[in-house]
């Protein structure tokens, strides 16, 4: 942050302007005697911005007086409040009163400094109260006075720039201020203390320097929002007010941040790190034929975005978006984007911000490869995944979609039309998850040219008989992945001991909850290809509220029944005759709704492929053909 000379502060080092709290009782000192003064917040303190606001210093607030004699900051409160003026009441050493020197809001009570400037920082984020039209611990203000008998007066530190909401619904503002350089470009937000903003006029504290411009973005608590840039220079001077008028009638716009670049010397370096080139060892004469650019650099961006968790409250997920350099410095123009759906994971360790995905080197043919963590990955670990729940999945998905678009427009590069979903396994469901979400939401104007899914559990409550009826014993890992998943991401609160026995019930939260294990990992932890082993009688045999609570989950998850695919969308179904994982009878299960309710509106491959990780091969060679 910039260093401001304070004339008026002849020595104080102001550690942050975020309130400290510090405790009632001050600790009894030989030669500490009491002092009320009186302070003013008139003029520069612009403690009431508006009239009928209350004042910002309260009965009770605290300050920092700075003790001249033992050179250190004691706390002082405030006792009284009139109008524009306020009394201060605390323990000072004796003669320490002179000078006087004070800031509000209390900063860390330090030691005495002789410098004549302060670095100050304001807050990261500046919370505004209810009925308040600024964040009390923006407005820091400082005060220095020789003659501490007469009323003080204090001085405002910040800059605020005025702004004007007059939409519903938004719950922060961020301002981004054009520097002299990127690093020294100021981003400040404001946001509602709980829940939204009410329309009317706000004020955000911000360093006092000279800029070249500015950014407003008025933001929805899902990311929705609505922008405003000008290049026009404006000061910011000590204790100023700028008035920027209407903010929130801006362009719409999606939040997204960029947490992270990696560079790829060409795609093929991708393929090799994900191990994708030994599996497809054999097939090199294809791979020339189909995939010829594959020595082109690319580069992997990792960001964050809002969205909606189970219950539908806003929460922070993040992506990664593979993309060809030539299409980010504008050589090549952008062929079309596809939102790109990673099979099922039991591991942080393996979603897309952490792991490479062999799928983004199918951005080869200049494509913008989005691929969603999911919700419960990445920047949302600490939450339980919402594995195969359609809803929260594919509502994650769009928004993270629709943060790469906004991430794309920003770099200049042009939007085409063509909009691609694909996956395979709990990936494939995906992809048609989120085609039944755009159907559902045609508010937001999405089509997808293809949708293509492989070996995929389109019928849950189909493949939780298959896995509870002995037929699949290959991954059982899958039943108690889901059966966690439904408990704690809906909040059922279904005791363990109803769900599960055995090695299973003692260590569910550390083998499942806490992602710290692929599902090999899962299932040698088991010990067992039976579930009779690892899930509770009742519940495996189907009997009880525990399983029925479940199931309805269940049920409600499968994309065979209630809902129409959009017409002009192309489907590709994909599933191997041998899958030893995935039932092929959600092929036919997915073939049977799809001939009732949109015929014509799929091309199916099947055959003799292999198991369903052997399969990975022959369906990425009729996606490669697709695309």
């Amino acid at each position: 942050m910039k260093k401001i000379l304070l004339s008026f502060l002849a020595a104080l080092a102001l550690v942050s302007c975020v309130r400290e709290r510090i405790p009632e009782a001050t600790p009894a000192e030989e030669g500490l005697v009491e002092r009320t003064w009186t302070v003013s917040m008139t003029g520069e303190a612009r403690a009431t911005l508006d009239p009928g606001l209350r004042p910002v210093w309260e009965v009770g607030e605290e300050l920092s007086v700075y003790d001249h004699v033992s050179r250190v900051g004691r706390i002082f409160k405030v006792s009284s409040v009139e109008g524009n003026v306020a009394t201060i009441t605390g323990l000072i050493s004796a003669g320490g009163d002179t000078p006087f020197d004070a800031v509000y809001p209390a900063q860390c009570a330090g030691d005495w400094s002789s410098d004549v400037t302060a670095d100050w920082k304001l807050p990261e984020v500046q919370s505004i109260p209810a009925g308040r039209n600024v964040c009390p611990d923006a407005l820091v203000s400082t005060a220095h006075s020789d003659v501490p008998d007469g009323v003080i007066p204090f001085h405002n530190l910040a800059s605020l720039l005025k702004v004007t909401v007059d939409r519903e619904g938004i719950s922060d503002l961020r301002i981004d201020l054009a520097g002299p350089s990127e690093d020294d470009s100021p981003r400040y937000r404001a946001e509602a203390a709980s829940g939204t903003l009410a329309t009317g006029t706000y004020f955000v504290a911000v360093d006092p320097g000279t800029y070249g411009g500015l950014t407003v973005t008025c933001l929805e608590p899902f990311g929705q929002g609505y922008r405003k840039s000008s290049s026009t220079p404006l000061e910011a001077g000590v204790g100023g007010v700028l008035n920027l008028g209407t903010v929130s009638d801006g362009k719409p716009w999606r939040y997204y941040d960029v947490t992270g670049v990696k560079s790829y010397g060409s795609q093929q370096d991708l393929l090799d790190e994900t191990g994708l080139s030994s599996l497809l060892s054999g097939y090199e004469l294809m791979l020339a034929i189909i995939f010829p650019d594959r020595y082109k650099t690319a580069s992997a961006i990792s960001y964050t975005y809002l969205s909606a968790d189970p219950q539908g409250e806003p929460v922070e997920l993040s992506a990664l978006l593979y993309i060809p350099d030539a299409v980010l410095n504008g050589t090549k123009a952008l062929t079309g984007i596809s939102l790109t759906n990673h099979g099922t994971i039991a591991s942080n360790a393996e979603c897309p911000t952490m792991k490479a995905q062999f799928e983004g080197a199918l951005a080869w043919k200049n494509y913008a490869m989005v691929m969603p963590d999911y919700y419960g990955f990445g920047a949302s670990a600490d939450r339980p995944q919402a594995y195969l729940d359609p809803e929260t999945t594919a509502r994650g998905n769009i928004d993270a979609y629709l943060a790469a678009r906004q991430l794309l427009e920003d770099r200049k590069v042009s939007l085409p039309s063509r909009l691609y979903s694909f996956g395979y396994s709990q990936g494939g469901f995906n992809s048609m998850a989120n085609l039944k979400y755009v159907s559902e939401h045609p508010e937001l104007s999405i089509s997808f040219e293809k949708v293509m899914c492989g070996g995929s559990p389109f019928d849950v409550e189909l493949t939780w008989n298959a896995y509870t009826g002995g037929t699949f014993r290959n991954a059982i890992a899958f039943v108690p992945l889901s059966v966690v998943s439904v408990n704690e991401a809906h909040q059922l609160g279904i005791p363990y001991g109803d769900l599960f026995q055995g090695a299973l019930l003692s260590n569910w939260k550390n083998w499942i909850l806490s992602k710290e294990f692929t599902l090999a990992e899962i299932n040698e932890k088991l010990g067992t290809d039976n579930l009779a082993d690892v899930l509770n009688e009742d519940f495996l045999a189907g009997r009880g509220d525990a399983h029925d609570r479940v199931m309805a989950v269940c049920r409600g998850y499968s994309l065979t029944s209630g809902w129409t695919p959009p017409s002009g969308t192309k489907i590709f179904l994909y599933h191997s005759n041998q899958d030893d994982t995935v039932p092929y009878e959600n092929l036919t299960s997915m073939k049977t709704f799809l001939d009732g309710v949109a015929p014509g509106c799929y091309t199916a491959y099947d055959g003799n492929n292999g198991g369903h990780i052997n399969a990975v091969v022959s369906f990425v060679l009729n996606l490669v053909f697709e695309w």
